[in-house]
């Protein structure tokens, strides 16, 4: 558990420092030195990558996760196809990713070219932007089976990052062109490839034996199944990060324009399930083990405990941000106006999520994991058709609309299913006095009177809510866990 514990806390650390360096690239760097429809490329081209690269892999990720252990157990490293055989999966994907790249050029471009022609002029950078991406993927599943987690971390949340600020430096100063920085831009990921391909292949851990083994011949079919079902839900799991950028620069007018505005408040939200994240592989372990025990109880507790620290923490940072969406606004300028109405959306519906804690986790562990399948396919295609009619009818704003509904009825959907199913259900009464303490702190936040200095007016509106919002959390004893690190913490600062 200290290994675990530590690999988490470290995690967590390169996260949020990358998500600084991702802050000052998305809320500073992009929207003051590049046109709208610049800095919505870079979003596209990402969502691309992003999905495609997933189509890339074939699925082979979730069958080296799965079944690697039996392998190195049998097998040991010298003799271990199994690391091949993902590797040959993901350039089998990667080759016929470039063939349909280049097929449907034409398709792409009477989809994209009167609403995003920058993206049409720049089309081909996706393809190598994927690739590597693709063969970060697959690094990064290297170094998680050779327990690496820190380094894949490290190199994942950060080089990328790194790399942007870089080249939007250089074009700012006018030591490359912006054609030259988005050319460069689609290799940002090859010095992450470079760095995670050495860790692995000078660990030792892995070895690329092309002899096809006695295991792989014993299970390849039970491999290809087990990989064919996991690979529609890993396509569940990244379609919704993807789909709003890909359509909004397709279907609505000024269409990278458009996503340059959405970015904003879409990267602010993401702030706002940051612990989520980090939450995830404790309480997933936590919740398996349960279930093996069949130890309904400590399931329940799991349920309520990260309901409501996700709602507390989300409702943290919701009231520290919203409040400031009008100073957001100001710093970008007024053309970033929506970016206010689309947070308060998009904060909203992930609320809902977090305040529904780890209702997939526990849905998927059980003997009912089919549900959880049937669950996200609906949600995967309400999500698409709403996004569809509603962006082609309301434009940026029916994204944000369509996109928080399918999240919302996504969860009650789960919700109900645990209910019927497992007669669970994620709330206290604490959840009501939690989302009333927030919405108070939230109304005094908003009433104080514009000051012209934005670093002032914005640390006062967050100071304001966390003096109001932290000490009646802690007061009235609403989560066990914040109160207990909260005592802890004092008592620290009370010895030295």
């Amino acid at each position: 558990m200290g290994i675990v514990r530590k690999q988490s806390a470290y995690s967590l650390i390169y996260t949020y420092i990358g998500f600084a360096i991702g802050a000052i690239n998305i809320l500073w760097l992009f929207p003051h030195f590049f046109s709208k429809e610049e800095f919505g490329l870079t979003r596209l081209m990402v969502d691309f990558a992003i999905f495609f690269s997933a189509l890339s892999t074939l699925g082979s990720l979730n069958g080296l996760y799965k079944f690697n252990p039996f392998y190195r157990s049998y097998l040991g490293v010298d003799k271990n196809d199994l690391p091949f055989l993902s590797l040959m999966a993901s350039l089998l994907g990667s080759v016929l990713f470039i063939a349909g790249s280049l097929i449907f050029e034409g398709f792409l471009a009477r989809k994209f070219g009167h609403n995003s022609p920058l993206f049409i002029l720049h089309y081909k950078l996706v393809i190598p932007f994927t690739v590597s991406y693709t063969c970060i993927m697959m690094l990064e599943g290297f170094c998680w089976i050779i327990k690496k987690t820190i380094i894949s971390n490290l190199v994942k949340e950060l080089f990328f990052r790194v790399t942007t600020s870089v080249l939007i430096s250089l074009y700012i100063f006018k030591v490359i062109s912006i054609d030259t920085f988005f050319n460069l831009y689609s290799l940002s990921y090859i010095p992450a490839v470079i760095v995670l391909a050495y860790v692995v292949f000078t660990n030792g851990g892995i070895g690329i034996c092309s002899r096809i083994s006695y295991a792989t011949k014993k299970l390849y079919k039970k491999i290809l199944t087990f990989v064919s079902f996991h690979f529609s839900g890993m396509l569940i799991g990244i379609l919704p990060k993807t789909i709003d950028g890909i359509l909004i620069a397709g279907l609505s007018s000024n269409g990278l324009a458009n996503l340059a505005i959405y970015i904003i408040p879409n990267y602010l939200v993401t702030v706002m399930e940051v612990p989520q994240r980090s939450m995830l592989g404790i309480t997933t372990t936590l919740i398996a083990e349960a279930w093996k025990n069949n130890d309904r109880k400590k399931i329940e507790e799991l349920y309520h405990k990260t309901s409501l620290n996700l709602l507390i923490i989300g409702l943290g940072l919701f009231g520290i941000i919203y409040p400031n969406m009008d100073n957001v606004v100001r710093f970008l300028g007024p053309g970033y106006a929506l970016a206010k109405e689309i947070f308060l959306i998009a904060g909203i519906a992930k609320l809902v999520d977090l305040g529904m804690g780890m209702n997939a986790q526990i849905l998927s562990l059980s003997r009912y994991w089919r549900f959880d399948f049937y669950t996200s396919a609906v949600f995967i295609v309400v999500n698409i058709i709403l996004d569809f009619f509603l962006i082609k009818r309301y434009g940026l704003m029916g994204a944000a609309y369509g996109s928080a509904i399918a999240l919302i009825f996504y969860n009650l959907m789960r919700c109900f299913y645990l209910w019927r199913l497992l007669k669970m259900q994620p709330f206290t009464s604490k959840t009501l006095l939690t989302i009333l303490f927030a919405a108070i702190a939230i109304v005094a936040a908003f009433s104080l009177p514009s000051i012209k200095n934005l670093l002032v007016d914005g640390g006062l509106r967050g100071l304001i809510f966390i003096l109001l919002f932290a000490p009646a959390i802690i007061y009235f004893d609403i989560s066990e866990d914040i109160t207990a690190y909260y005592r802890t913490l004092l008592s620290r600062l009370q010895r030295k």
